[in-house]
């Protein structure tokens, strides 16, 4: 196999045909981030923010960030078992790189959908804008990646539109050899009192390796309410990381559900801040791994001002050899008095073999607060076992409805008459996918 360039000579015969080149800020932003990336590296072990998830492997397989974006001809076809819902409003990226004709972003009253390519100077300033600015330098290496080659992505801005159909960003890899990297930079802006759906899937149409690089800039104006999900069903030999970075205003809510099963190392980073305060974070995740997968969600909350609620809620199933990580920081301000955070972390094994690492963390520099956080790792209780396999029940569906009924108040509290359906057909098809495998099919 040809060897690829390295990341500094990629950069250099691909930075005058990234988005807004030409434009000295955005240039100089860009090289200054590759700058940065090349002195921190890869983020390791060593870093504590990603002390449980090793990227050694990938660092040396020399992955090519200036994919070519073509890949497999997609049709109508093709998206239509990933799309949410018939009427909701949708923007499909191929290989990292929008596709209009198989889009539907048609602009409609307070609601706007633009890809990053079409970004005007002040769009360009906010997708810019760097996430995750409170961590140290090597554990944002990453973002850094990013920010030097982001090529694509989705620009929503809403206002108003409590009737508002979802929206959905559908991220297809469809890769045609080599080990290409797509690059994606999002940006999420409601108005006030706006109340919208976004939806973020990721997806992979065929079994080569690739890795999705993904950052979500999310920011909520005074009174909005927004519902964001996250659905990551990579290709099996995929390497994802993707960071949000959500600011939540005075008054306003953000209601974020991700799931994760798909890929071969994963990780999601969540970072909230309520700048204001009477501002609401309700947060909960499910992670599904088997085989030898790595699925890893961190978040950092921070509370800021005072009379700010925050609800975490995430449970991890892993079975085989696979590993599942929960991290979970809560800062609490001194500033942020009445402040009331809860967050839990509960996962299930399915096997010997398998295993968790849950990191709850909480600092409280406030002193009127009610604060708190529990994790429990656990297997299946061989009395619930026995109960149904007495009553006539396969011990595969026993198993199989002890898994559903863990994760089934998780997936029960989301909200949305088509987001709920959407991310329970997919948690199904993993247990039916289970129960073939324990039968021996």
């Amino acid at each position: 196999m040809t060897s690829v360039p390295s990341i500094a000579d990629q950069f250099t015969s691909a930075r005058t045909g990234l988005p807004g080149a030409g434009r000295g800020w955005l240039d100089a932003l860009r090289r200054e981030a590759l700058e940065r990336f090349e002195r921190n590296g890869f983020p390791t072990p060593k870093v504590e923010t990603w002390k449980f998830t090793d990227l050694h492997r990938i660092a040396g397989l020399g992955f090519d960030n200036m994919p070519a974006a073509v890949g497999r001809a997609l049709t109508q076809a093709d998206i239509t078992p990933h799309r949410l819902a018939p009427d909701c409003r949708l923007a499909v990226f191929v290989n990292g790189m929008f596709r209009p004709d198989l889009s539907d972003v048609e602009r409609t009253e307070g609601l706007r959908i633009r890809n990053f390519a079409a970004a005007d100077e002040a769009e360009l300033h906010a997708l810019a804008t760097p996430p995750l600015a409170a961590l140290e330098p090597r554990a944002r290496s990453l973002a850094d990646l990013n920010t030097a080659f982001m090529r694509d992505g989705a620009v929503i801005d809403i206002e108003g539109c409590a009737a508002l159909a979802p929206v959905q960003l559908l991220f297809i890899a469809s890769p045609q050899g080599g080990r290409p990297v797509y690059h994606v930079r999002n940006l999420i802006r409601l108005g006030e009192h706006a109340s919208a759906t976004v939806v973020e899937t990721y997806v992979g149409h065929d079994s080569g390796a690739y890795w999705t690089n993904a950052v979500t800039r999310v920011e909520i104006a005074d009174g909005a309410v927004l519902r964001h999900c996250r659905l990551q069903a990579e290709g099996a030999a995929a390497v994802h990381v993707a960071a949000s970075s959500v600011r939540v205003a005075r008054a306003a809510t953000y209601h974020m559900f991700a799931a994760g099963l798909g890929g071969e190392i994963a990780r999601n980073e969540i970072e909230v801040e309520l700048v204001a305060p009477d501002a609401t974070a309700e947060l909960a995740g499910l992670t599904l791994a088997r085989g030898r997968q790595h699925l890893d969600t961190t978040t950092r909350l921070a509370h800021t001002q005072p009379h700010g609620t925050s609800r975490q809620q995430f449970r991890n199933v892993v079975d085989d050899h696979a590993h599942a990580v929960f991290q979970g920081a809560v800062t609490v301000a001194r500033d942020a008095q009445k402040t009331d955070a809860q967050q839990q972390s509960r996962s299930l094994l399915l096997s010997a073999s398998a295993a968790v690492d849950t990191k709850p963390e909480l600092e409280i520099l406030a002193d009127d607060v009610k604060c708190s956080h529990g994790a429990a790792i656990g297997d299946l209780e061989p009395e619930q076992l026995f109960y149904l396999r007495s009553r006539g029940v396969g011990e595969a569906d026993a198993r199989a409805l002890l898994i559903a009924a863990f994760i089934g108040d998780l997936v029960d509290g989301i909200e949305g008459k088509t987001v709920q359906p959407y991310i329970r057909r997919h948690v199904d098809a993993w247990l039916g996918d289970l129960k073939l495998q324990e039968r021996g099919a």
